[in-house]
């Protein structure tokens, strides 16, 4: 499945509808999220109710331009043209939009369209599944920040390389890493904001 942008308008709708049957379970509260990328695709996106203790979600970014790597380090001779969309569930110990302890699922799709400045090219697309555990704290005035950790699994999709001859040693391995399916570790820092409708 290549992530294009039907693709995308498909999964928010789908996501928005899931979304909706929550208000009745967490009184039309919205929590809006920002994802902050050490590479400057930074990730937005909002979640909603959908049990006392479960929450369910959209993030994502389209078409960001910077040096972000799949996984890993960056290399300095290749940009990327990231979009990513995901669906977080969390399970929140104490309680929807409560201080505490929570685990998170995410699955959605990425994709990176890499170019080396020497002209070379690898457009590659990734299922995304994730798990996470992570502390949430939540303010009267609706601020709030998650930090979490855990770890991710890509699966490529499909993906597409065209390598000059000539190329960098070190591009050409940034490149065929990036473009494999793979498990990373990570970890990050959600601060969002709560609100009614």
């Amino acid at each position: 499945m290549v992530l294009k942008s039907g693709g995308i308008g498909r999964l928010i709708i789908v996501s928005v509808i899931v979304l909706q049957s929550g208000k009745c379970f967490a009184g039309e509260k919205f929590n809006f999220v920002f994802l902050p990328d050490p590479f400057g695709c930074h990730q937005a996106g909002i979640e909603t109710g959908i049990s006392g203790n479960s929450t369910l979600g959209v993030l994502g970014r389209v078409n960001c331009g910077s040096d972000r790597p799949t996984y890993g380090s960056a290399n300095s001779n290749v940009e990327n043209t990231f979009s990513r969309i995901l669906v977080p569930w969390k399970y929140s110990i104490n309680g929807v939009f409560e201080d505490g302890l929570f685990v998170q699922a995410l699955a959605g799709l990425e994709r990176s369209k890499f170019k080396s400045q020497a002209g070379s090219t690898a457009d590659v697309t990734f299922t995304n599944l994730a798990a996470h555990v992570g502390y949430q704290w939540y303010w009267k005035n609706g601020f709030n920040v998650s930090v979490m950790g855990g770890v991710a699994y890509l699966n490529k999709n499909n993906s597409d390389k065209n390598i000059l001859t000539g190329e960098d040693k070190n591009v050409i391995s940034f490149l065929n890493e990036n473009t494999k399916t793979n498990i990373h570790g990570g970890a990050g820092i959600v601060v969002g904001w709560l609100f009614w409708l």
